[in-house]
């Protein structure tokens, strides 16, 4: 039930109600799928599954940047937030970057409920074709920048999920080191049912 009863809270933060049945599909797949796969920690409720991780990947979705067409996620995992915004934005092609085989496995059965998804083991070096690039606790700013410096330099976007704003201001403090002309935003996010500190990044 605690999906259902977060569905008011989902449509507030501007997810599409036509595309709530995916969003649910989803979930639901990623829930049993974490019994063989582990992609996140099996002693987590399916309540801390809604609250901890889909709310917060949701919290931003209103500031995801107009007229994109194609976006990538970084160290995507189980898929979240990249699978979310395949879900609420159809028309992106979604490209999603992740190392572990068996997490790849689990994405492209996501395919089937967001078709726009594309899976791909290693970041290139050369990231061509890309309008924006997300990622949620992934890596360092630094690191991020570091392993799509190409990209980075062909004035690139980023939208990063980020927790506490000491933390932030460190690794960008670093990334400034390494990148003399970084342009950073840093906007608090504030959710409505937990007490936690969440950040959007913007590059």
């Amino acid at each position: 039930m605690q999906f259902e009863n977060r569905i008011p809270l989902i449509l507030e933060l501007g997810f599409r109600e036509e595309a709530l049945p995916q969003l649910k599909a989803y979930i639901d797949l990623l829930w049993a799928a974490n019994e063989e796969l582990n992609l996140f920690s099996r002693q987590m409720k399916f309540e801390e599954l809604i609250d901890n991780h889909l709310i917060d990947c949701l919290l931003p979705l209103k500031k995801f940047p107009a007229g994109v067409k194609a976006a990538a996620d970084f160290g995507s995992g189980g898929g979240l937030p990249g699978v979310l915004y395949a879900i609420q934005f159809p028309h992106v092609k979604y490209h999603l970057y992740e190392k572990s085989k068996k997490k790849q496995d689990f994405l492209n059965r996501c395919k089937t409920i967001a078709p726009n998804l594309f899976i791909h083991g290693e970041i290139p070096l050369n990231l061509q074709d890309i309008d924006v690039v997300t990622a949620r606790a992934f890596k360092p700013v630094d690191v991020i920048l570091d392993i799509s410096r190409h990209y980075y330099n062909k004035g690139g976007k980023y939208f990063l999920l980020k927790g506490r704003r000491e933390k932030i201001d460190e690794e960008v403090l670093l990334a400034r080191k390494k990148f003399k002309e970084l342009e950073v935003t840093i906007e608090p996010l504030t959710s409505p049912i937990l007490e936690v500190e969440r950040h959007l990044v913007l590059i």
